[in-house]
């Protein structure tokens, strides 16, 4: 370009302007920018020429995040550190090193990859169940018989309210006999239309077109109840996104969540101060229920955003100086004996709302491992050696041990615990950002947690005692990276067969065979595993090879182990009732023999036989609140990233609790949905609730004809909760 030698020459005033900005630029600063990314191009291509055949630095690889693709030339998306990514570059680091591989092109080829991105079209075009689609083009015009939504109602108590209690269960059914009754408040009919979707969906895969039918009937009602900005609005926003946890949607639900947490904050209901503080300043100061609904829906909204902060590695909106949320748990009984005017005196404790806090309480955990690991690098700690795991450790001991040992046939039981217990254990001890190179005794704990989690997935699965949410899988697939990496250490190698672990590696894939049939991307995920696995399993063939990218000190000691006091009491009383996942009691389901000299190891996760007792953690809190325990005591299951998320060739799956899920939406949207109704809406809020255009595809969805075929099956059935 010679524009400004030749203005300069002709004394000429030569800019342009930038109608982006607004304003004028001089083309001598266009000149500048052109010449400064030639120069950084020819430095990128020299470094990347010196990184091909320099091993990768194992800080940088785990410190940066990611920018991940849903699909060829579509906008990136990032992922932070705790979402798993660094993960599976260092499992691809590993395969390539055993197959002595330049790129992950040699181990999949062009050919696979074409093949995967096909697969993966088919599953975007095809997701149906096993007679009808799992999605609706086509609101629901009717509601079921009164006799069938209770039914549905009973369900929705007896499995959703377990794990999140985000409405009062006699207003529930107050709210249903109204909206029979001819009702036309938009809050009821939104609610109650919801709550039928996310019945359907926890009662069998046949009806999740229906359910999702019963979603889209919902959604003109959204708009009235947004604009309450009350905890109506919160429970709906909460009741969106739970729908989202068990089955792909149009909603985009990061935005949805972030919408919750800035009503939190507005309706004042992170501070404990305030919960009980009047919504406005000459109004009435709330009454026992509402506050307790209070508590319940920061709780539950917390939890979401936390959830979805440490799944895809981003800050979270609760943004707050102190270490915890001072808001206390709210009370420990049943809705019945829940009122307005207080609570019933002399009740007893709700085995539901027990596994509820129990369940809550896991992300308090999780956020202390996540600042101390995962986020900005600090001093201390410098290995697994430092005191902090032992502490950390002892704090999620303590948790696992107080969890309730009756799940009241929620599925949620005292194995379910122990599994997200192993998650947080694989959290702790897999290579982060501040511990990079995790010694011997770190794997060897993440390998026995691993292989218990892949068990307990395999009968979850197999005794439908759980729902196939988007967690459960994401958490399969922590398990696979994870076990995966603990093959680069020769020690591990030697102590567990390569029989033994492929058969640990064939039951995970199972377990994401059985999600790729609701969860798009997943079937995909399969194809690419299969060379993935296979590669890493030849480092068999080298016992003493070790990936310099995972651990650079081939003899580095194990380090002391850490004992649990011995002679603190044990409190493993049985289980009054059957677990869900099978009769077998858990060293039958998923044996973890502990060696000897290492039973009561810090870097060990629980076991069925050889684990430590620790006391119960105790309440020491007001009576206010009967369960409230510290906060300190508690941790939370984590989620990783597919492999499928990070190789250039094969598309992202689509997963509704990210914010990349939109790029899905309008696809299956009707033209009679419920964009109309977010367009009209004059509202702050509306800007969190907009969708992206997006184009159109061919998903088969519900007709009219079929919703009532399955309606007609329904009524049939004999639905319950059983």
């Amino acid at each position: 370009m010679y524009f400004p030698d030749s203005c300069k020459r002709s004394n000429a005033l030569c800019d342009y302007f930038d109608t982006a900005k607004g304003q004028k630029i001089s083309r001598s600063y266009v000149v500048h920018l052109q010449k400064r990314i030639k120069a950084l191009e020819a430095e990128c291509s020299q470094l990347g020429s010196q990184h091909a055949t320099a091993a990768p630095d194992v800080q940088s690889m785990l410190r940066s995040g990611g920018l991940v693709t849903l699909k060829e030339n579509a906008e990136t998306r990032y992922l932070g550190p705790s979402s798993g990514i660094a993960m599976t570059r260092i499992v691809m680091h590993f395969a390539k090193t055993q197959t002595q591989s330049a790129s992950m092109q040699d181990i999949v080829s062009h050919n696979k990859a074409r093949q995967i991105r096909d697969r993966f079209a088919l599953e975007l075009i095809k997701p149906t169940s096993k007679v009808y689609p799992l999605i609706s083009s086509v609101a629901a015009s009717d509601l079921p018989s009164r006799g069938l939504t209770g039914k549905l109602l009973e369900i929705f108590n007896h499995k959703a309210q377990f794990m999140l209690p985000t409405l009062h269960e006699p207003s529930l059914l107050r709210t249903v006999n109204h909206v029979y009754a001819g009702s036309m408040d938009p809050y009821q009919n939104f609610v109650l239309r919801i709550v039928l979707a996310v019945s359907m969906q926890k009662l069998d895969s046949r009806y999740a077109g229906l359910a999702d039918s019963y979603y889209l009937a919902a959604m003109p009602y959204l708009e009235a109840s947004i604009k309450q900005k009350d905890l109506g609005t919160l429970q709906c926003l909460a009741l969106i996104a739970q729908y989202s946890m068990v089955t792909p949607t149009r909603t985009a639900s990061y935005w949805v969540v972030g919408l919750a947490c800035k009503l939190c904050q507005e309706l004042r209901l992170t501070e404990e101060t305030t919960i009980g503080s009047p919504r406005f300043q000459q109004g009435e100061p709330p009454g026992p229920l509402e506050i307790d609904m209070r508590r319940r829906l920061f709780w539950i909204i917390f939890s979401m955003e936390t959830g979805l902060a440490h799944s895809l590695g981003r800050p979270s909106a609760f943004a707050c100086s102190y270490d915890h949320p001072n808001v206390q748990f709210f009370q420990a009984v049943d809705d019945e004996y829940i009122g307005k005017r207080g609570i019933v005196p002399v009740c007893p404790r709700s085995i539901k709302k027990q596994v509820a806090i129990h369940f809550l309480s896991m992300r308090l955990l999780q956020l202390e491992i996540r600042r101390k690991l995962y986020l900005s690098k600090k001093p201390v700690p410098k290995d697994n050696e430092d005191p902090w795991f032992y502490s950390m450790e002892q704090k999620l001991r303590s948790w696992v041990h107080s969890c309730p040992r009756e799940d009241g046939g929620s599925g949620l039981d005292e194995v379910w615990f122990k599994g997200r217990f192993n998650t947080m254990v694989i959290f702790l001890y897999r290579p982060s950002p501040q511990i990079p190179k995790p010694s011997l005794a770190a794997a060897k704990a993440c390998f026995e947690a691993c292989t218990f989690n892949v068990q307990m997935h395999r009968h979850q699965e197999a005794n439908r005692s759980v729902d196939i949410t988007w967690i459960w899988t994401q958490s399969t697939f922590l398990a696979l990276n994870t076990l995966l990496w603990t093959l680069s250490y020769p020690e591990i190698r030697k102590e567990h067969s390569k029989m033994v672990v492929e058969n640990h590696l064939k039951e995970a894939k199972e377990c994401i065979v059985a999600a790729a049939g609701l969860w798009p991307g997943v079937e995909a995920a399969v194809a690419l595993y299969e060379d993935l696995i296979d590669a890493c399993l030849r480092a068999y063939d080298n016992p003493q090879e070790l990936s310099v990218a995972i651990k650079s000190e081939a003899n580095e000691d194990i380090p002391r182990v850490y004992h649990i006091d011995a002679s603190l009491p044990s409190k493993s009383s049985p289980s009054k009732i059957q677990h869900p996942v099978d009769s077998a009691p858990l060293s039958e389901i998923a044996p973890l023999p502990l060696p000897s000299t290492v039973a009561h190891s810090r870097f060990l996760p629980f076991a069925a036989n050889g684990s430590p007792s620790l006391n119960t953690f105790e309440s020491t809190n007001s009576s206010e609140s009967p369960y409230m325990v510290s906060p300190e005591t508690y941790s939370s299951p984590t989620c990783d990233t597919t492999l499928e998320q990070h190789v250039k060739q094969v598309p992202l799956p689509m997963f509704s609790v990210a914010p990349f899920s939109t790029e899905q939406m309008h696809s299956v949207t009707p033209i009679n949905s419920y964009e109309q109704y977010f367009a009209s809406m004059a509202d702050p809020y509306f800007h969190y609730l907009q969708m992206p255009d997006l184009h159109q595809s061919s998903w088969p969805s519900l007709s009219q004809q079929q919703q009532v075929e399955l309606m007609y099956c329904l009524e049939s059935d004999d639905v319950g909760c059983g």
